[in-house]
């Protein structure tokens, strides 16, 4: 699932070529953006003025995560990209928009860090609000993705279960044969 422009070759041309802070960062010119969402990448085309010749440069984001902040992203590839992601240059708000589509890939890729959470083992009362419904969120896309409805092909009306008791589990309490009244009378 690649949205890129670049070919192998030229990623391989923008790996050996050195970036460096100088006189020419008001040389460079970037023109358009690609985005490669395995592994999470941003490939930057830019323009050196002086030479006329169009270069391109891979920002490799394997760490980036659904979960992280898109702006606080954003900043660190502009702290580290001067030359040409500087705001004169690149608007802040496009280098988010970019981080935040990478980060929608992931998340439908399936490397979203909530599908291993064992809720057997989490206390979801602990979470802020904002990390419940995110949960709620993640839990509701798969209770619909196995939820049978009429007019599927394997749905079935008023299905009844009766799951075995596992000598291994801890009574509960609930439905003991001690509170069944068998002769049927009230106290």
């Amino acid at each position: 699932m690649s949205v890129a422009f670049v070919g192998a070759n030229d990623v391989q041309a923008a790996r050996s070529m050195p970036m460096s802070i100088s006189s020419e960062t008001t040389d460079l010119c970037p023109k358009r953006f690609g985005l490669n969402y395995d592994p999470p990448s941003i490939v930057l085309e830019y323009l050196q003025v002086s030479t006329g010749k169009l270069f391109h440069r891979r920002i490799g984001l394997r760490r980036l995560r659904p979960g992280t902040d898109p702006a606080r992203v954003a900043e660190k590839l502009r702290q580290k990209n001067p030359a040409l992601l500087d705001d004169d240059k690149v608007s802040f708000d496009q280098i988010i928009s970019l981080v935040t589509k990478l980060q929608s890939g992931l998340a439908k890729r399936g490397d979203d860090p909530r599908k291993q959470v064992d809720y057997h083992k989490v206390d979801l009362n602990k979470l802020s609000t904002e990390e419940l419904n995110s949960h709620k969120a993640q839990m509701d896309i798969q209770f619909f993705q196995n939820q049978k409805k009429p007019g599927d092909n394997d749905f079935v009306y008023d299905v009844q279960v009766d799951f075995g008791t596992d000598e291994n589990a801890q009574p509960s309490g609930w439905d003991s044969d001690e509170d069944l009244d068998t002769s049927g009378a009230a106290d």
